[in-house]
């Protein structure tokens, strides 16, 4: 007799389904706008949360727009090293440092 293999059943679903409801959001990258193309830009990490469904836990970081007076909250993946006041610098001429 045959048997039904461990990814067939997983393509089933049932206790196999990952934990939707509930999630702090997509992690994505900033836009790549004028200012991160040309220099750089200076967040700073407001708060570091568990995400339902993830292995890896979010970070929220807060950007000013370099266009109009008001704050953008981003949602990254938390690197090793990471903590909540951190400044994080993205752009062509961002430094580079561990855990950024």
């Amino acid at each position: 007799m045959g048997r039904v293999i461990r990814a067939q059943r997983k393509g089933a679903g049932s206790i196999f389904k990952s934990h939707t409801v509930g999630r702090k959001g997509a992690a994505k990258l900033r836009v790549f706008d004028f200012a991160e193309r040309h220099g750089y830009v200076r967040g700073i990490v407001k708060e570091i949360v568990h995400d339902p469904g993830r292995g890896a836990p979010l970070a929220k970081v807060v950007f000013r727009d370099p266009y109009k007076y008001k704050l953008r909250t981003e949602t990254f993946i938390a690197t090793e090293g990471m903590y909540t006041g951190q400044f994080i610098y993205a752009g062509k001429k961002a430094s580079l440092n561990i855990g950024w």
